[in-house]
C-alpha cells in the first residue's frame, strides 16, 4: 500500500513536470518569435529612408477650382499659397507636390533616353517613379543632393524643362557616365527635360527590401512646368509637404486658418507627419511583435506558476527525505541544489523542446523578418537563458522552504508515520 502510494505520487510528479515542460516550450517558442520581431523593428528603424521624417508633415489641399479655371490661375493660386505658408511662424520650407509621395502614393511614367532608338510603344519604354515638386521640396523632405542642383523657383513655365534624378536612376541608365546635361523623353508630357541634378534614393515602398519587380528609378519634375494639358489635373487638389522648426502638428491650426483666409472653400485633409508615415509602413510587423510578446508573457507566467506548483509539491512530498538528509549531514546548499536542480531539469527539457519547435515557427515567419536571420544565434541563446533564469526564480520560494526544514521534526513525523 505504501509502495503503491509512493509510486502514484512519483507518477503525478512526472506528469505535472511533463505538463510544465510543455508550458515552458510554448513560452520559449513565443519568446523567440517576439525576440526576432523586436530585432526586426530595431533594424528597420536604423534604415535610412532617403529623407528626414523628423519635423516634416504632409497633407492634401482641396482647391476651389471650376471647369473654367485656367493653368495660369492655378499656378497663381499655388504660388500665393506657398507665400502664405512660408509666412507662418515655425514653417521652414513648403512644397506642393503630386505624383508619388514616399510610402503614401506611387505614380510612374514611361520614358526613353535621348540618343537611344525610340521604343515602339510605352510598354517597351523604361519606367520611373515621378514626383512633381517645387523648389522647397528638397528642404521640406530632407532629401540629399548628390551633385548638380535641385529644382528652383526659376524653373517655371517660361523656362526650359528640367528634372532631377535619383542615384538609382543614374546607376541604372547612366552607368560610368555623368547624367547631368543629358535629356530624357517623357512621351506622356511630350517634353524632353534636361537632367540638372542627382539626389539620394528615396525609399518609396517602405523601409525594408522593395517588392520584387518594384520600380526603383525616380525623377523629380518641376510642378510649375507641368504641360498645359496636364495642369488642369492639379487644379482641384494637391498634396503639400511642410518642414517646421518644432512639432509639425503644432502649426496645423495656423495652416488651416491661413487656408481659410485664402479661400473659405479650400479644405485641408489627410494630415500625416512623416514620422507617422514611416511608422505605419511597418505597422503589421509591430502588431505581430505586440501579439507575440503578449502571448509569450502569458505563457511564461503560466509556466512560472506551473513550475512553482510542481516544486512546491515536490518539496511537500519529500519533506521527510529532506529532513533525513540534513540529519545525516547534508548542508543547506545541498538541499537547495536538489530542489533547484529539479526545477532546472524541467526548464531544460522545456527549452530543448521549445528550440526545436521554434525552428519550425521561424521558417514560417521568415518573410516578416528584416536585418536578422530566422535562426539568429543571439535570440536562440538569450531567450532560453532568460527562460531558465525565470524558472530558477520561480523555484526560489519552495527551495527556501526546503532548506528551513527542521531535521528533528521531520524524523519524529517519519517515526510516527511508521508506527
Amino acid at each position: 500500500m505504501n509502495q503503491s502510494g509512493r509510486g502514484s505520487t512519483g507518477f503525478r510528479h512526472r506528469l505535472h513536470g511533463t505538463f510544465v515542460a510543455g508550458e515552458m516550450a510554448m513560452a520559449l517558442v513565443l519568446l523567440v518569435g517576439a525576440g526576432l520581431m523586436v530585432r526586426t523593428l530595431a533594424a528597420l528603424w536604423r534604415v535610412n529612408p532617403g529623407f528626414n521624417p523628423s519635423h516634416a508633415i504632409t497633407f492634401t489641399l482641396s482647391l476651389a477650382a471650376t471647369p473654367s479655371t485656367s493653368s495660369v490661375e492655378t499656378r497663381t493660386r499655388l504660388r500665393y499659397f506657398d507665400e502664405k505658408m512660408r509666412s507662418i511662424p515655425g514653417v521652414q520650407a513648403v512644397s506642393v507636390t503630386l505624383g508619388s509621395r514616399p510610402m503614401i502614393h506611387d505614380s510612374s511614367l514611361p520614358f526613353w533616353i535621348e540618343g537611344e532608338p525610340k521604343p515602339a510603344n510605352d510598354n517597351d519604354m523604361h519606367q520611373a517613379m515621378f514626383y512633381l515638386v517645387e523648389a522647397g521640396f528638397q528642404q521640406a523632405m530632407g532629401i540629399t543632393l548628390r551633385r548638380g542642383r535641385f529644382v528652383t523657383a526659376q524653373d517655371n513655365e517660361n523656362a526650359p524643362v528640367v528634372i532631377d534624378i535619383d542615384d538609382s536612376f543614374a546607376r541604372t541608365y547612366f552607368p560610368d557616365q555623368d547624367p547631368i546635361g543629358r535629356r530624357v523623353n517623357l512621351t506622356q508630357f511630350n517634353v524632353q527635360p534636361e537632367i540638372v541634378g542627382v539626389v539620394g534614393h528615396v525609399k518609396q515602398w517602405g523601409l525594408d527590401a522593395d517588392p520584387k519587380g518594384a520600380i526603383q528609378a525616380q525623377f523629380f519634375y518641376p510642378f510649375m512646368q507641368l504641360p498645359e494639358k496636364v495642369m488642369p489635373l492639379a487644379a482641384k487638389a494637391v498634396a503639400v509637404v511642410l518642414r517646421t522648426q518644432g512639432n509639425p502638428t503644432a502649426v496645423m491650426g495656423r495652416v488651416r486658418e491661413t487656408v481659410k483666409e485664402i479661400d473659405p472653400r479650400e479644405v485641408v485633409y489627410n494630415v500625416q507627419t512623416m514620422n507617422d508615415v514611416v511608422t505605419t509602413s511597418f505597422a503589421p510587423r509591430r502588431l505581430t511583435m505586440i501579439l507575440l510578446t503578449v502571448f509569450a508573457a502569458m505563457a511564461l507566467s503560466l509556466a512560472c506558476v506551473g513550475i512553482y506548483s510542481v516544486i512546491s509539491y515536490f518539496v511537500g512530498q519529500r519533506t521527510q527525505e529532506i529532513g533525513i538528509r540534513m540529519a545525516l549531514g547534508a548542508q543547506r546548499s545541498d538541499i537547495l541544489q536538489l530542489v533547484l536542480g529539479e526545477g532546472t531539469k524541467m526548464a531544460l527539457v522545456g527549452a530543448a523542446i521549445g528550440i526545436v519547435a521554434s525552428l519550425g515557427l521561424t521558417r514560417l515567419m521568415a518573410q516578416q523578418l528584416f536585418g536578422v536571420g530566422a535562426h539568429d544565434p543571439l535570440t536562440y541563446t538569450s531567450v532560453p537563458a532568460l527562460l531558465i533564469l525565470v524558472s530558477i526564480a520561480a523555484c526560489y520560494i519552495p527551495a527556501m522552504r526546503a532548506v528551513r526544514v527542521d531535521p528533528m521534526t521531520s524524523l519524529v513525523a517519519n517515526d510516527s508515520y511508521h508506527d
